[in-house]
């Protein structure tokens, strides 16, 4: 019944964007509204999905009848994604490759690290905050936030102004 709800809900919204994580799916849709809000009047253009790499044939078809899909990078993923995707996809991780790459990650009073991008390297910061799961809602928003036009320096002002929410498990 949720498989067809969805495929029902993707129809009559048409999203631009599918984002699929390996994460808290609830972090992602708040760094990304966070991101967005700042330029664009928010509507129904992002559907977001929490899976693992064992249920991504789930998602097969959001992910080759949207314009645009955003992938968390992980191992196991990555070979699952190039057989999956139609659309143009963008992939965010830590490990090498992924398009939107977390490294440098420092944590003091928050988490410090660095996006890698197209060889464009931008620090962000996200005070108070220090779980792999606000980086990965980051990383998601970073790489929605550039399909939407928007340069990297834009984005990491967008989260530093308003901290991706802290949630407990």
């Amino acid at each position: 019944m949720s498989k067809i709800f969805n495929k029902i809900k993707f129809l009559l919204r048409r999203p631009r964007v599918v984002v699929v994580s390996n994460e808290n799916r609830q972090m992602a849709k708040e760094a990304i509204y966070q991101v967005l809000r700042q330029h664009f009047r928010v509507g129904n253009e992002v559907l977001i999905f929490e899976a693992n790499a064992t249920e991504l044939e789930n998602f097969q078809f959001f992910l080759k009848k949207s314009p645009f899909s955003v992938l968390v990078s992980t191992q196991g993923w990555v070979e699952i994604q190039e057989k999956k995707v139609g659309s143009k996809k963008l992939t965010f991780g830590f490990q090498e490759g992924a398009d939107f790459q977390a490294s440098d990650i420092k944590l003091n009073t928050g988490t410090n690290f660095k996006i890698n991008y197209k060889g464009n390297i931008v620090p962000i910061w996200l005070e108070k905050l220090f779980s792999k799961e606000q980086i990965y809602a980051a990383l998601a928003a970073i790489a929605v936030g550039t399909i939407f036009g928007l340069n990297l320096v834009e984005i990491s002002q967008a989260l530093t102004l308003r901290q991706i929410a802290q949630r407990q498990p």
